[in-house]
């Protein structure tokens, strides 16, 4: 909600405090750098600190500077909390890193894509909102900032029920709590944990390694005798207890957790680390370019017909720069439209859903991200009615909407537990400096060329297709690694 309210409070605030355009683009951008710094410090925090108190400081921080941006009396006001909210914002996509560690392997993926129906969720409420409160009771934008806010107040009611990520106590030494979060889990299911305790992979190899010795050295059979020292291998965690892991073992699991050079610890991890950067800068750009664009596209059919002109994209690249004396604000049939192409996340997820766990995360990303391309590129056609350019936006939006989903699930996927929440938070953090030039993109270069806007995120979706299918791992079927040696 917080993110889709960008595309609807620029335009509102541009006609009250008469914005020039790159002020209106401004407002937008400030949450954008709040995010690159929040992506760059949420990471590298969470995996020091754990996941569920971090997860509780930025709903509160998101909340707080959310609400007081309602009351913003000015534009340098309302710039600073809005900024602050972006920051805020970056640490929440880091719950999908403490989420990916209580699914198990087969489902990962298909969940992961349900819970993306929160997301459009949220951002089709946030159009409603501004439906009900801009478009029908003629209310300002600080009444839809202040009820956007009310849905982070309840998220913090939920912390007292969810627990610390068991990933997570095991890196940081805690065995005893990720044991005790494993029985609340397995009885809620109506299940039993296996006989035996946890142990590392390394420890688990350590063992077997020992057995193969002392069977070679007896004559017998080592592996039924230790068999209930491993009967929990099959959780897939590590156990670091202090006591008794070698020195480098421990220095692993308590001092390099969250250390930037672990991004590129090996060829293949360097390689997945630079390809995700990429992505992630086109698939930021173009998912939030598309949002912003339909709102500035909607205001430029808008202020052609104020001038006399018909409902079509104008065939003349260029859009005039509205004046602060005739500063024209969506009505109630924009709003429908943005109802309308928001609700294309929804097929969209459905059927990344469907086809996520057969062809895999690359190839079902690179897939919509050509889609994507195809869509902006049939935007061309000129002259283009409303509605039917309101479909391409449908078609665009939606495939964007998948395709980021499947690079969001697969980025945390691919880094090990020590360095999970700092490889999306550095993948985040690279997205987002693409970020900021968006809203000058969607607002500003539209008014100069709106093909070259178009064509210019159709070769970013050109650019993240070949980059997904070079990525050197298929997280499908992939038990989550835990440690950087595996």
């Amino acid at each position: 909600m917080e993110i889709m309210v960008l595309s609807i409070l620029a335009p509102l605030a541009r006609c009250d405090y008469g914005l020039k355009p790159w002020e209106e683009s401004l407002l937008t951008s400030v949450v954008f750098v709040g995010m690159i710094l929040g992506f760059l410090v949420w990471g590298m925090v969470m995996d020091r600190h754990g996941r569920k108190k971090v997860l509780f400081v930025i709903c509160v921080l998101v909340a707080v500077s959310a609400l007081i941006s309602a009351f913003a009396p000015n534009y340098a006001f309302l710039v600073v909390f809005r900024s602050i909210v972006g920051f805020g914002t970056a640490g929440a996509f880091q719950g999908v890193t403490y989420f990916v560690e209580f699914l198990p392997v087969k489902r990962r993926g298909y969940v992961l894509m349900l819970s993306s129906f929160f997301w459009t969720f949220g951002t089709m409420v946030e159009v409603l909102l501004a439906l009900l409160l801009v478009g029908h009771y003629q209310l300002d934008w600080h009444w839809l900032l202040g009820f956007t806010a009310v849905p982070l107040f309840i998220d913090l009611l939920a912390f007292p029920f969810v627990p610390e990520s068991p990933y997570y106590c095991i890196s940081a030494g805690d065995v005893e709590k990720a044991r005790k979060i494993l029985e609340r889990m397995a009885q809620s299911n109506g299940k039993v944990l296996p006989v035996g305790r946890l142990v590392s992979v390394s420890e688990k190899q350590r063992i077997t390694n020992e057995g193969t010795a002392m069977q070679q050295h007896a004559g017998g059979s080592a592996e039924t005798e230790m068999s209930s020292l491993v009967a929990l291998e099959t959780v897939h965690m590590d156990r670091y207890d202090k006591a008794e892991l070698a020195p480098e073992e421990l220095a692993e699991s308590l001092d390099s957790r969250g250390q930037f050079k672990d991004l590129f610890s090996s060829r293949e991890t360097a390689t997945v680390t630079c390809l995700l950067w990429i992505v992630w800068i086109g698939a930021v750009v173009t998912y939030y370019g598309i949002v912003i664009f339909t709102t500035e596209i909607l205001n430029i059919i808008k202020e052609q017909a104020a001038n006399g002109s018909s409902d079509t994209l104008p065939c003349v690249d260029a859009a005039p720069a509205p004046s602060e004396q005739n500063c024209t604000k969506l009505d109630t049939s924009d709003y429908v439209h943005l109802l309308w192409t928001a609700s294309a996340e929804f097929p969209a997820v459905a059927l990344t859903v469907v086809v996520i766990e057969k062809f895999g995360r690359r190839k079902t990303a690179a897939v919509e991200f050509l889609l994507a391309a195809g869509f902006f590129f049939l935007m061309f056609i000129c002259p283009l009615r409303e509605e039917v350019l309101m479909v391409f936006v449908f078609g665009a939006r939606g495939t964007l909407t998948g395709a980021s989903q499947v690079i969001f699930i697969y980025t945390p996927e691919a880094y090990p537990t020590a360095i999970r929440s700092l490889g999306l938070g550095a993948a985040g953090f690279m997205g987002h400096i693409g970020s900021i030039v968006t809203p000058f993109m969607a607002e500003v270069l539209v008014r100069t060329s709106i093909h070259g806007t178009e064509g210019t995120y159709a070769a970013f979706c050109l650019v993240c297709a070949v980059c997904t299918i070079l990525l050197p791992i298929e997280t499908r079927g992939r038990p989550l690694q835990e440690s950087l040696k595996n």
